[in-house]
């Protein structure tokens, strides 16, 4: 959620709080009952979207950021061992392709790391025989291997997943647009009707909706059946 949303979300769980209090009197208006029903399912699914959007983003930024780190170090240790035995045998094609840092791998983009990790594997597998005497033996060869794999996979998931992130961000605005209208153009106009009958109810409904800027606790905006009068 943005912090306009945060505000709105908000309004709408003090609403929905005067509401269920007073559920036996408002009860009493079918449509009303029916309108404050679609009220607490929508609240409920726009803090279920929203959990989604909040889980996606942090879980699968720690594993990528341990993911990365492990494949960078593997990869280095083998580029360096590559790096001395190109020079030794006087192969500068080679020594060209495995002159990297850390530093220069972390500032490259998930596609560019993985494929320049992928390169160093695919040279290690090729020369493996001669690596020996540089402390590469195919175990190390093979570990890096794996982590070159984790982290292709792992770089595949968040596809999927900021999908899914970015659906539930589109799903958020809808679900926050018919939340509104339904408090617009249903909730408002009907517990007009309480006004008269039941002014307190009334009162406390309309200080409920009003929206406050959580950040600065001033109110930036007021939704009430009178506006739409």
């Amino acid at each position: 959620m943005d912090a306009r949303q945060n505000n709105k979300m908000s309004m709408y769980i003090a609403t929905m709080r005067v509401l269920r209090s007073q559920e036996a009197t408002l009860n009493t208006v079918p449509a009303l009952a029916d309108g404050i029903t679609q009220f607490d399912a929508l609240v409920q699914a726009i803090d279920a979207a929203h959990r989604i959007q909040m889980t996606y983003s942090s879980a699968n930024s720690k594993m990528k950021i341990k993911e990365e780190d492990e494949m960078i170090q593997a990869t280095v240790q083998v580029a360096a061992a590559l790096y001395v035995y190109a020079h030794d045998n006087k192969l500068p094609g080679l020594k060209s392709q495995v002159g990297i840092t850390p530093s220069s791998l972390k500032r490259m983009t998930d596609k560019e790391l993985k494929n320049a990790c992928q390169l160093v594997l695919e040279l290690a597998e090729t020369y493996v025989g001669d690596l020996a005497d540089y402390g590469v033996m195919p175990e190390v060869v093979a570990t890096l291997k794996k982590e070159v794999e984790d982290y292709a996979a792992l770089i595949a998931t968040p596809r999927n997943e900021i999908v899914t992130r970015s659906q539930a961000t589109a799903r958020l605005k809808e679900l926050f647009d018919e939340a509104d209208e339904l408090l617009k153009n249903k909730l408002d106009k009907l517990m007009v009707l309480m006004e008269v009958q039941q002014p307190a109810i009334y009162k406390t409904y309309l200080a409920a909706r009003v929206i406050v800027d959580l950040k600065s606790s001033k109110t930036t905006e007021e939704e009430t059946a009178t506006t739409e009068a």
